[in-house]
């Protein structure tokens, strides 16, 4: 039985695909609306009778900010028409809406919302919208905007890593006390927002910081921007990445306390975790933890060197059946994620489903955009007395369920259970990991979306 779906969201596994509705959030700071230009004042149709005019654009926009494009659209025949309104920013479809409009009528939709990328300058883009063979486009002026302050980025501008390794980038807070929003884009393609995860907000009311997971695998340097719209005014981030197999390498985790798998934890008293940490380049930074599915910062351990321990006692008890998850990053922002224990019952069992474990069986990769993803999961039951197990779905290196089933197992059998997500309309091809998980098994692999643009 299916308990949870949400849609994936575009950003490759590189940027943490978290499987969410995309949201924009609208920008508080005031705007400078102008009058229609006279380039988009006449309606340009092909003889539908369906007519289509820009009627309101925000001009200029603040790079990092939302750019507003109000289309009216009139129906001068006498017959009900149907048309879709499509929105275009430099040629980038940027969404559309279809509406109802009767004879002689004239309306105009909802506004659609275009985060624009910021620069250190102001340029132009065009607007056009189009609708029944009929479109109206103008132009609007993007200002740029100052880099984020000193101190306020981590790491540093340029980084080299090996492929396959994941970096986590981070925009600090403008002003801790107030709102931010901060939007990413890789190599000039927007790749989500960090208000799209709970992790994200979690992460910056602890951290002041928002964050972005980036993994490149093709060699190469590839350009990563975070355009951050605050109450104080709108700022841009910049990195370099460079992949080469001469980069860092990732740390790791080397051991855990204790043992993965199964954690007991004592309700009454308290639960020390400890975990052996390395980085090949000798720049250990921190360990952060985190308990899965209800999204829990559990704290933050600082490290250092090649080697180090990072430890964390708890008080109290932990949400049975979550898994806790670590991230291991070093100073140069390489990133090492792992899901480490899965808490289980108060006595040291495993609530009964003891012995279960999960396999991927197969899935229906690559799908295209904006189809359902199925992945075919096996678990086995290697005691001797039936179980039910829960089986989940998680997405994304921010772990995400997106799909549950509970499956009853009869001991020393094997059951197979289908999971699945439906995947979002993107332009280009994504790929991005997907994980099974039952208590004290897991099972990862990666997965592919093909864009609409087929690239």
């Amino acid at each position: 039985m299916t308990v949870n779906r949400r849609t994936l969201l575009r950003g490759a596994v590189a940027s943490s695909i978290v499987p969410a509705t995309y949201g924009r959030v609208r920008s508080r700071g005031d705007r400078t609306e102008r009058a229609p230009r006279d380039d988009a004042s006449e309606p340009i149709s092909d003889g539908s009778g369906v007519l289509v005019r820009i009627a309101d654009a925000t001009d200029p926009v603040a790079g990092a900010g939302l750019l507003e494009v109000t289309a009216e659209l009139e129906n001068a025949t006498d017959r009900t028409a149907r048309p879709t309104v499509e929105y275009f920013v430099d040629g980038e479809s940027v969404g559309n809406v279809t509406l109802t409009l009767e004879p002689g009528e004239t309306r105009r939709p909802f506004p659609a919302s275009h985060r624009v990328e910021p620069a250190d300058e102001d340029r132009d883009v065009t607007v056009r919208v189009e609708a029944a063979g009929g479109s109206a486009a103008r132009t609007v002026t993007v200002r740029g905007v100052d880099e984020l302050g000193d101190g306020l980025t981590r790491p540093n501008a340029e980084i080299a890593v090996q492929p396959g390794a994941s970096v986590l980038l981070e925009a600090g807070a403008v002003d801790p006390d107030a709102s931010q929003t901060t939007a990413w884009w890789v190599d000039g393609e927007s790749v989500g927002e960090s208000t799209a995860s709970p992790w994200q907000s979690i992460y910056y009311a602890e951290r002041n910081a928002h964050y972005w997971q980036y993994t490149a695998d093709a060699e190469g340097d590839h350009e990563v921007t975070a355009g951050i719209e605050s109450e104080a005014g709108n700022y841009r981030a910049d990195w370099t990445v460079t992949v080469t197999p001469n980069g860092h390498a990732p740390p790791t985790i080397e051991a855990a306390r204790p043992a993965r798998g199964s954690l007991p934890v004592d309700h009454e008293g308290t639960t020390d975790l400890a975990l052996e940490v390395a980085d090949p380049d000798g720049a250990l930074d921190r360990v952060v933890w985190w308990v899965s599915q209800v999204d829990r910062l559990l704290g933050v351990s600082g490290v250092s060197g090649a080697t180090d321990t990072a430890s964390l006692t708890i008080e109290g008890g932990l949400p049975q059946r979550c898994p806790i998850v670590a991230w291991v990053i070093a100073d140069d922002g390489t990133i090492a994620s792992e899901r480490v224990w899965t808490v289980g019952s108060a006595d040291g069992g495993a609530g009964g489903d003891a012995g279960v474990t999960v396999s991927i069986a197969g899935t229906n990769d690559p799908v295209d955009a904006g189809d359902v993803l199925e992945v075919t999961a096996t678990l086995e039951n290697a005691g001797d007395r039936s179980v039910t197990q829960a089986v989940e779905l998680l997405v994304g290196h921010d772990p995400t369920l997106v799909d549950t089933q509970h499956v009853s197992i009869d001991g020393g059998e094997s059951k197979t259970a289908i999971l699945e997500f439906e995947t979002a309309v993107v332009a280009n091809d994504q790929s991005f990991p997907v994980r099974v998980e039952t208590v004290g098994s897991t099972a990862e692999q990666s997965e592919t979306v093909r864009g609409t643009d087929g690239s």
